[in-house]
């Protein structure tokens, strides 16, 4: 997300006008024929979602009411243009279905999009929210296609793979293939070819330090996070497989997912506000990935909010990710801390901890409704 844009609230009304606001589109493409500048936070990120299923160009093709459609509703309602428009609008009606767009109107070339009242935005089903939270705290780590990021010794971790970089430095990597050889060991088998036999080898391998080591003399590049090219495109086959894919997500959901819910339910233990909001979730949700778990902060936390009485699920939130960040080595807590306020205030915020200066941003904030989840307790349980 670019420096420099402003809002009123929630509505995007300034900024440098060649500045991406959302990985496609740009400040400009926003204006009204006159220049000025007024649109939901909420419909950028949903025309941005748009453009993703869809997956060819798509433009802005006008912001005014007309026809009929948008009076009164400024900033609310987007007109769209593409070369296949009844695909766009058929990718829009799926969109309404989950409640990104209240209202999808064809007008000729022109395709009108609506977005519901912000102050009533509909919940996000919980396997959609889970989706999207993997997909944000993929942002940090990683670019491009998530499932396709390989990632050498740069760190310590020997290999890391996927969107949520497991590795073999905390055995994720080694339990993330166990789960796809029960998948389709024929499919897995092929992805690898001639280097299946070495790989074997190499997750039976009696210890976690001999995988770092033999990964580290494959990993490349100055800082060793690139990954030997042969090992890297076998890899990547594995996470371009739709199998594969879906058991990334079923291993997130089991494993972060379960860690999520313990930390909500602790939360809620320390005081009685429900967290629902998806951007508390998801702030939550990377916390969990990243640091695993509040435990080492509840006494600093349980401080806090006696002195600080939260009377919100942000700033409960916010006391957890902040004195769970400081709680981290040193060299990590300015960048624990700015990654959570990121996903809780979606746009990047600057914190010094500990001698270091952090200031994190993410592709894929646009991702992040202000809405709640349904049921999300349940969905992980």
């Amino acid at each position: 997300m670019a420096k420099g844009l402003r809002y009123q609230n929630d509505y995007l009304i300034g900024g440098p006008a060649r500045v991406w606001v959302t990985p496609n589109f740009k400040l400009s493409e926003y204006a009204g024929s006159d220049g000025r500048m007024r649109v939901h936070r909420e419909l950028v990120n949903s025309v941005q979602m748009l453009r993703d299923a869809l997956g060819t160009p798509l433009g802005i093709a006008g912001m005014a009411a007309a026809d009929g459609l948008g009076q009164g509703l400024e900033g609310r309602f987007v007109w769209l243009g593409a070369a296949d428009t009844s695909t766009l609008e058929a990718k829009a009606r799926q969109l309404m279905k989950a409640g990104d767009f209240i209202r999808v109107e064809p007008r000729g070339a022109r395709l009108y999009v609506e977005m519901p009242d912000p102050e009533h935005l509909p919940a996000l089903d919980a396997e959609r929210a889970l989706d999207r939270a993997i997909a944000v705290t993929a942002g940090f780590e990683t670019s491009g296609d998530p499932y396709l990021q390989v990632t050498g010794n740069f760190d310590g971790a020997g290999l890391s793979f996927g969107p949520l970089q497991v590795n073999f430095k905390t055995g994720t990597l080694q339990e993330m293939f166990r789960r796809f050889l029960a998948r389709d060991e024929a499919r897995l088998i092929a992805c690898f070819g001639p280097l299946w036999p070495e790989w074997q080898r190499v997750l039976r391998l009696p210890s976690r330090v001999k995988q770092v080591a033999w990964a580290d003399d494959l990993s490349r590049g100055p800082r060793k996070a690139d990954f030997a090219p042969q090992w890297k495109a076998a890899l990547q086959t594995v996470g371009a497989e739709p199998a594969f894919r879906a058991e990334m997500l079923r291993y997130a959901y089991d494993t972060y997912g379960r860690k999520l819910v313990v930390a909500l339910s602790w939360l809620r233990g320390l005081l009685p506000l429900r967290i629902g909001n998806f951007r508390c979730l998801a702030a939550l949700y990377d916390l969990c990935v990243q640091q695993g778990s509040l435990d080492r902060a509840h006494d600093a936390i349980r401080r806090r909010v006696q002195r600080e009485q939260p009377v919100d699920e942000f700033h409960l939130t916010r006391i957890a990710v902040e004195e769970r960040g400081r709680k981290a080595n040193s060299q990590w807590r300015a960048d624990c801390i700015s990654r959570r306020l990121c996903i809780l205030e979606r746009e990047p915020v600057k914190i010094a901890e500990a001698g270091q200066t952090a200031e994190r941003d993410n592709p894929n904030l646009y991702l992040l409704r202000n809405a709640p989840v349904n049921q999300i307790e349940k969905y992980l349980l």
